[in-house]
């Protein structure tokens, strides 16, 4: 019975912790739905006061992730004397060619990078790659979170 328990607890988490990291802080949480009494029907929710809590912690939690896991490509990296003005130079060609796809400029480690795109599947980032890579030849694909579209 615990372990029944523990299961629907588990998969409710994950059902939420889903549901929680593309939407806004104004979502439904299913616990809460399911304690309250205007609830018609037999369900019966009884759970240590502490599962409670480490579950709103992890709602709490995914509401501040603002990205999913997805794909970048990375069309430039340097350090040293003038990377962050090749840095600038280089983000302002690929908008002038590729306006439609976001850029996003970092500073990383002693080095300044241009990662591209939103990309949820490699397949896509691919596509995409192929493309930008007449351009910018030593372009590659990167493992990163993205920011989903509404």
């Amino acid at each position: 019975m615990k372990k029944m328990r523990f299961f629907i607890l588990f998969i409710m988490m994950i059902s939420g912790s889903i549901a929680v990291a593309g939407q806004p802080r104004n979502f439904h949480d299913p616990v809460k739905r399911l304690q309250q009494k205007e609830i018609t029907g037999k369900v019966v929710l009884q759970m240590d006061s502490l599962i409670l809590e480490n579950y709103h912690k992890h709602l709490v939690q995914n509401s501040r992730n603002r990205g999913v896991e997805g794909y970048r490509i990375r069309i430039f990296s340097d350090n040293g004397y003038g990377a962050k003005e090749n840095q600038m130079r280089v983000r302002a060609s690929f908008l002038s060619l590729f306006p439609e796809i976001p850029t996003y400029p970092r500073y990383e480690g002693s080095y300044y990078k241009i990662y591209v795109g939103d990309f949820r599947t490699k397949r896509d980032a691919l596509k995409t790659l192929e493309i930008i890579r007449k351009d910018f030849p030593d372009a590659f694909i990167v493992e990163d979170k993205i920011v989903l579209k509404d």
